[in-house]
């Protein structure tokens, strides 16, 4: 597994205009083809959705993903939903007063963590739909749990600010093992500068080597 930086439009924040899951992505539509071909190339992503979410620049605040399910808010317009269904996922769109739901939960194959401001009833909704686990939790304090974590396929990124009874709720939940990061050169909420398919992890250009020294132990551990 490699992991190399990457920029877009200048800045070291690609995972703010971009998600990736599993062998998929979706990318800001203003995108620069660079990086459209950095994702494809680095990260051997086969699909890739060009679009806004809602209107939204920041795509990955917008929607959570696994390799089966999206889940997307109910201001998506008729052309984001029509790119997005190019990718062969089941799509759920939550009518909801909240919309930002990358920011709202945690996803993997087998569970998913909900922010406490997401309600019962939108809860289960969701993960019946998911046909997975669910529990609720905020994350170092703070509600935004997605902007905390990546999840890959068999392991989880997280922040240094998690405790380490938030981490072991996400390995049990989500069935993924943990290891905690920085991107970014210090940047805690790393999911603003990361990345990650199962075939690598691109971050933030401003990211250390030390910071990639890390990511890198993190598959090479048992």
């Amino acid at each position: 597994m490699e992991v190399a930086r990457a920029s877009i439009w200048k800045t070291p924040f690609i995972g703010v205009y971009s998600k990736v899951f599993g062998f998929n992505a979706v990318v800001n539509k203003n995108a620069p083809p660079g990086f459209l071909r950095r994702i494809r190339d680095f990260l051997k992503v086969d699909s890739i959705a060009v679009t806004n979410i809602g209107g939204v620049h920041a795509v990955s605040s917008m929607i959570a993903a696994n390799s089966s399910f999206i889940i997307v808010p109910d201001t998506l317009e008729d052309e984001e939903l029509e790119e997005l269904k190019s990718l062969g996922k089941e799509i759920l769109t939550v009518e909801s007063k909240l919309k930002a739901w990358g920011n709202m939960m945690l996803l993997s194959e087998k569970g998913v963590l909900f922010s406490t401001r997401v309600s019962g009833r939108e809860a289960r909704m969701i993960a019946d739909f998911l046909g997975v686990d669910y529990d609720f939790a905020t994350l170092a304090n703070y509600l935004a749990i997605g902007a905390l974590a990546v999840p890959g396929e068999e392991l989880c990124f997280v922040s240094k600010l998690l405790t380490e009874e938030e981490k072991r709720l996400i390995e049990n939940l989500l069935k993924l093992r943990v290891h905690t990061v920085s991107v970014n050169d210090g940047m805690m909420f790393i999911r603003l500068g990361m990345l990650v398919s199962p075939h690598g992890v691109l971050v933030g250009d401003s990211t250390t080597g030390a910071e990639l020294m890390s990511i890198s132990l993190a598959f090479k551990q048992v």
